[in-house]
């Protein structure tokens, strides 16, 4: 019982962060709500996202909908899904990055509700790719690509607070600070098991590596020019995952 009350309350705790979906429903009274435990349900989190994305594209195709059409749709969906909680990480991480110069200067830029050149130059190139890839994927493959991008992409967030601090001595990302290896290891594990479900094991190992090979740059990113994490450093880091494993997974569909 004890141990169903505590996956309730991660789950509530995962989805109120990551997306707009309504299961506060599901937080225990009384328990405590803690954003470092629940990292293990943010890939199972993400997968169900691209799972209701998926849904959406193939929903419009059905419907005779052009596919281009039907992609820009399901990615305005996902976005309203998940509050651009990513995007805007990504937006304000383009911003700071390229237009500071000094880690101060920059988290200060990247605090501004405004956006800038960088920003939305970031911001446009990750929606097309976005779109476009979703676009030329093979139909089969739709629903199964976009459980494993939303799942990926959120495995690897934990990686950052794991190995770097962080960049502020305040903000959400914060609480992320004494992440242990056995809460990373349940959010891996549970990555693992749905990309198993999702694609073949060649295809799996390769986008496995792109998104840790995304998580190894967006840190390195980080700690030259931040000192540090920031929560926008891990939606960009979401972002860009989301980016690179469509292309790779539109690459091998295709091929």
């Amino acid at each position: 019982m004890k141990l169903w009350r505590t996956i309730r309350e991660d789950i509530a705790c995962g989805a109120g962060l990551l997306t707009r979906l309504p299961l506060g429903w599901l937080r225990v009274t009384g328990e405590e709500w803690s954003l470092s435990r629940s990292v293990w349900c943010w890939p199972l989190i993400g997968a169900f996202t691209g799972v209701l994305t998926g849904l959406v594209f193939l929903g419009l195709c059905a419907v005779h909908v052009p596919v281009t059409v039907a992609a820009v749709w399901s990615i305005a969906i996902q976005i309203l899904l998940t509050g651009g909680l990513h995007e805007d990480g990504l937006a304000d991480m383009a911003d700071g990055c390229g237009g500071g110069y000094t880690a101060e200067r920059r988290l200060e830029i990247m605090r501004d509700s405004r956006i800038g050149s960088y920003g939305a130059l970031a911001l446009g190139v990750c929606l097309l790719i976005r779109v476009t890839a979703l676009a030329a994927l093979p139909i089969i493959l739709v629903i199964p690509a976009l459980a494993l991008t939303g799942t990926l992409s959120r495995a690897v967030l934990p990686l950052l607070p794991f190995t770097l601090r962080p960049a502020r001595d305040n903000g959400l990302a914060r609480q992320l600070e004494r992440l242990t290896r056995n809460q990373v290891l349940g959010c891996l594990f549970s990555a693992f098991c749905v990309t198993v479900l999702c694609v073949s094991s060649r295809i799996a190992v390769l986008t496995c590596l792109l998104s840790l090979c995304v998580a190894a740059v967006s840190r390195a990113t980080a700690k030259r020019f931040l000192n540090g994490y920031t929560g926008d450093v891990l939606g960009a880091t979401a972002s860009i995952t989301e980016c690179v494993i469509l292309t790779a997974l539109v690459a091998t569909g295709n091929s």
